[in-house]
Formats: C-alpha cells, structure tokens, sequence
C-alpha cells in the first residue's frame, strides 16, 4: 500500500510539476521525499489529510505591509459595494468607471450653488440642475458647454446644439452663502436633534446651509396602488390570535 501511495504522489508530483511553467517548482518537487513534508506525515499514517499546494504558494508570497493590506482591503470593499449598490444590467462608460469607486455620502444636491475649481470654467459659479450618482457626476447650469451634433428627425430639425456636460464631483465646491467662497461641507446636530449642514475651510462662515426645496421632492410620484402582494387593511386587523388551554402552554396564531 505504501509504494502504491508513493508511485501515485510521484505522478501527481510529475503532473503539477510539467503544468507550471517556472522551473523553480519542478525543482522542489523533485526531491520530494514523504516523510520529509510535515503535510504528508499524516497521509502516509493513513490520516484523511491532503496536501494544498496553496501553502506552498502563502511561503513563497511577499508579505505585505499593512498600508498595503489596508488599501487591498479598502478596493476589495468600494468594488463589492458598487457591485452591490448599482446592480444594473446597462451601464454607462463613465458609470463603469466609477463603478468601485463611488461616493457614499453626497453633501451636494440638487439646487445647490456650487464653483468649479477646474478646467475652462474654474471660478464661476452655477447652480446644480442634475446629479448622476452612479458616475460620480453632476450638471451645473451655463457652465461646462460642449456642442454636440444632433441627426435631423421629424420633430427636430437636428444640427450643431450647445448643452451642459457633467462635472465630476471633485471638481466643485459648495458656495458659502454669507462670504460667496468655495468651501467645503461639514455636518453637525442642532439641540433638537436636527442634522444639517455647514461650511467648513479657512473662508468659511460656519453658516447652517440648508437642503434646497427642489431636492426634497420626489421626481417620481410614491406608489399608492394596492397590489395582489400587499396586505389589505382589513386582514391587518383581523384577530388570528387563539388562546391555550387553560393550564397549559400559550396560545397559537
């Protein structure tokens, strides 16, 4: 049993070592010795053990620093929560961009007067008409025009058009409403436990900026329907429940 058990590692051992493509395994696997391996000990006992080769690979890997660690752990994470946040079957180029890297909590919306601070328009100052949050990206009205040739259609004569681009969403910065600066956005609770919005920087006033009107609605109308899944009214006050015996356990539903 013990030379069939060795001429079958030694196949293996030939195997593994004719599909890798570095000559630093075959070398170690040819001077295999059973015995000699810790993870085989076991094996050739008759314990149900097996060998990973991945063990291999964990002693022979660099080790990595723990900023390295950090920042792999930090990507792996923004990739599974894009993943998971914009499970869309189309996406855009800029949203495939953008995908493992998006920004979690946004503190620019819509109505907002902002100032770019790069590009042909740095300086000026536009008020936020639409935000793309799976590209990371936002139109600020006048500002930021590209022409853009359109195809003659029934409806539309088509030609050359002037319209808005997006502006990536680093590349503005909240106005503040007392010193007109570009300022960045802090949060903070009120006594009554209100969270609201301030500036923040070196030309900031500190000013409570509220969230505009137009970004409190609701571009899309709620659902009111009552569905064939949805519970009515009449069933939620129904009562399912019947007591016990009396002596005995609790009652039932």
């Amino acid at each position: 049993d013990t030379m069939a058990l060795r001429s079958a590692i030694g196949r293996v051992a030939a195997a593994f070592g004719a599909s890798c493509s570095a000559p630093a395994p075959r070398a170690a696997w040819s001077g295999f010795s059973l015995a000699a391996s810790p993870n085989w000990r076991g094996l050739a006992a008759g314990s149900p053990r097996s060998f990973h080769a991945s063990s291999v690979a964990d002693a022979s890997a660099p080790k990595l620093s723990g900023w390295a660690q950090w920042k792999r752990a930090q990507n792996k994470r923004n990739k599974t929560l894009g993943a998971n946040r914009w499970n869309a079957r189309v996406l855009t180029k800029q949203a495939r961009k953008a995908r493992g890297n998006l920004v979690e909590r946004w503190k620019i919306f819509r109505g907002d007067q902002v100032m770019v601070n790069s590009g042909k328009d740095r300086g000026q100052v536009g008020t936020v008409t639409k935000v793309f949050r799976k590209e990371n990206r936002l139109i600020v009205e006048g500002l930021n025009l590209v022409k853009k040739h359109v195809k003659r259609t029934e409806g539309n004569q088509g030609g050359v058009i002037t319209m808005e681009s997006p502006v990536h969403y680093s590349n503005v910065n909240l106005v503040d409403p007392v010193t007109g600066s570009p300022v960045r956005v802090g949060r903070k609770f009120l006594d009554d436990g209100t969270k609201v919005r301030v500036t923040r920087g070196r030309l900031a006033s500190g000013a409570i900026v509220p969230k505009p009107d137009i970004a409190m609605q609701r571009r899309r109308p709620r659902n009111t329907k009552v569905g064939s899944r949805d519970t009515s009214w009449q069933e939620t006050l129904r009562n399912t429940y019947a007591p016990g015996p009396a002596g005995g356990a609790g009652g039932f539903f």
